[in-house]
């Protein structure tokens, strides 16, 4: 394990309590090609993430669920990755075949602070470029949910890279890379 995922999960406390920190990364922005003046072109993006580690990933949607009167019946799909420490409710998970590192999170918010491309901050012309052509996430369509009935909320998980890393702050310490 590297010095910063050593570093990472002894912040996070990785497979203890369930915790709330944030994280800043910065992450590629899904674009689509069709018409796109940047289209070949590598678009990123700054990220803070507002989230929750150390969970399991099945129980957080489950317990949504019972919120909103469901039957807590979901069970998560067989994944790329795998937990590290904790085989039920880590936060560092590797890549099955390269073993690259990663952190599972439940996101509660996340905020774009910056967008670049191919490594440069973006004008203000190209932003409205990567705005009008960038790729909508949807929401999870396995967790069970009718999303046409607004008060239904869908739990978004995410797995970031230990390398996209910058700023991760969690029990009262901040580590910036």
């Amino acid at each position: 394990m590297s010095p910063k995922a050593k570093i990472i999960a002894e912040t996070i406390k990785d497979g203890g309590r369930s915790t709330f920190g944030i994280i800043v990364a910065i992450v590629p922005q899904k674009m689509t090609k069709t018409g796109n003046p940047l289209a070949g072109r590598l678009i990123t993006k700054e990220v803070k993430y507002h989230s929750l580690f150390n969970t399991n990933y099945t129980k957080v949607v489950n317990a949504q669920r019972e919120r909103e009167r469901c039957y807590p019946t979901f069970r998560a799909q067989e994944n790329w990755h795998e937990k590290v420490i904790d085989k039920v409710n880590g936060s560092l998970v590797r890549n099955k075949t390269k073993n690259d590192l990663y952190l599972s999170v439940i996101v509660k918010k996340a905020e774009v602070i910056q967008y670049f491309v191919d490594g440069q901050i973006a004008t203000p012309e190209e932003i409205a470029i990567i705005k009008e052509f960038r790729q909508v996430s949807k929401a999870p369509q396995n967790q069970g949910y009718d999303f046409d009935y607004p008060l239904q909320k869908p739990v978004i998980f995410r797995v970031i890279s230990l390398d996209n890393i910058r700023t991760l702050k969690a029990n009262g310490k901040v580590l910036t890379f």
